[in-house]
């Protein structure tokens, strides 16, 4: 039990003495900004939150085909993919290194590639294209499973803009990032997840000074028209990581995301929230990071981490070891809220050429922010679990959401039948999973 002590004091948005009896098992960190609370509470309600939000407590019931229960039978449980993304930047220097292939196709199932689509590496230019980096890239990812998204299309950001399409006039503007969308969304279309048209628009207007204040909302009604199935990003900075970014803070970013939804036949767009979450090297705000994430979930559209990183500071002594703890707090806080649907880490290995962290040295051995993201893709997957039915055939586990392989075998004739699943709050309802064994 805790007490909490709220003081209220009016008329100047005061606050008075009122006495709270806390349950710690209905602790709640976000109900009031004023609540203390001490990390292990905090910890605790982020495990609440990812047991709900995460995974589910599937009942089997195993029985012959007769219908009689089978008493003691085993259960082995091997989970094959998760619902959760996890990925990485990805750069042309995993192209000729075999070991950083592999290293990168075994951890993660998503990218995002730093510069190899952007407009200023594929027409650097003007007129003379150039795909060679991004095409054997994304067939990389093809041949592992690794989902792409297609960062990015354009970028408002006037100063990563190619010295040429600055001088463009506002009519050659145009045409020009038409043909870039043309170009790179056709080449691509049916092959990546999804697309960050804009980049960062909240920030910058480039192309919203020069071709009008719907410029974005055009270009994605254009990718949209290409590429109907893939999901359309906002993707910004600081929407999480500075309550005092006026340019970017939630109600903004809906906003923008809104007036883009309501431009003619932008309708249907499948949108996605993508969330660079560029850290600095201080303590997090988490109650700002809870109540970002929560106002943003409202729309019910899939939010992504998508450059995920911390700094160090260069002036402490014990700088990188803060950097391990802040990034572990940031991660488990991201992965607690359902919404977000994956975590792209902005680093590889130094041999990607790291910025501000780095998660292997340049022989591939883990550095401790390595060890860290390692050790918690590790603990948010089932992996492989065995069980064993009770008298009445029946066996209870909690497993993450993802795709499963389940073997169940007789311990008396050691017959055995296998099943696939795919465990998420929708394919099975009921919760319950009946398995039959011949017998």
């Amino acid at each position: 039990m805790k007490t909490l002590i709220i003081i209220f004091l009016l008329p100047c948005i005061l606050l008075f003495l009122v006495h709270a009896q806390v349950n710690d098992d209905n602790f709640d960190p976000y109900a009031t900004l004023f609540s203390p609370y001490t990390k292990q509470e905090w910890r605790s309600y982020q495990e609440k939150k990812i047991n709900e939000g995460r995974k589910t407590e599937l009942t089997f019931e195993v029985s012959y085909v007769n219908g009689t229960k089978v008493k003691g039978a085993k259960l082995y449980i091997k989970q094959l993919t998760s619902d959760f993304h996890w990925g990485c930047g990805m750069t042309h220097r995993i192209l000729n290194n075999t070991a950083y292939k592999k290293w990168f196709a075994s951890r993660f199932t998503a990218a995002d590639f730093h510069n190899e689509l952007k407009w200023y590496w594929t027409e650097a230019t003007r007129g003379q294209e150039n795909y060679a980096d991004p095409d054997a890239m994304i067939k990389f990812a093809d041949e592992h499973g690794i989902i792409v998204r297609g960062h990015t299309i354009l970028w408002d950001d006037v100063k990563y803009n190619q010295k040429w399409v600055r001088k463009l006039s506002p009519e050659q503007l145009l045409e020009a990032a038409n043909r870039r969308v043309d170009s790179v969304v056709n080449r691509y279309k049916g092959r990546l997840i999804g697309w960050d048209v804009m980049n960062e628009n909240l920030h910058h207007n480039f192309f919203e000074k020069r071709l009008g204040k719907n410029a974005s909302s055009m270009f994605f009604n254009r990718v949209h028209k290409i590429d109907p199935n893939a999901i359309l990003f906002m993707n910004e900075f600081n929407t999480t990581e500075h309550v005092h970014d006026e340019y970017a803070p939630p109600v903004k970013y809906l906003r923008r995301m809104k007036k883009i939804q309501s431009f003619p036949g932008n309708s249907e767009i499948k949108m996605g929230i993508g969330l660079e979450s560029h850290y600095g090297a201080e303590p997090i705000d988490f109650h700002y990071v809870r109540s970002s994430l929560d106002s943003l979930s409202q729309t019910g559209l899939p939010i992504w981490l998508t450059e995920l990183d911390v700094k160090m500071d260069p002036n402490l002594r014990n700088s990188s070891g803060l950097q391990v703890i802040y990034l572990e707090e940031i991660l488990r806080e991201s992965f607690s809220h359902e919404a977000v649907k994956a975590m792209i880490i902005w680093t590889g290995a130094s041999i990607d050429g790291c910025d501000v962290m780095c998660m292997a040295d340049e022989n591939l051995v883990n550095t401790p922010i390595g060890d860290l993201i390692d050790g918690l893709m590790e603990e948010w997957r089932t992996g492989e679990i065995e069980a064993m039915a009770d008298f009445n055939g029946s066996c209870q586990v909690s497993v993450f959401n993802g795709g499963y392989e389940v073997k169940v075998v007789d311990p008396v004739s050691n017959a055995s039948s296998c099943v696939s699943l795919k465990v998420d709050k929708v394919s099975i309802p009921d919760k319950m999973v009946h398995v039959q064994i011949m017998g």
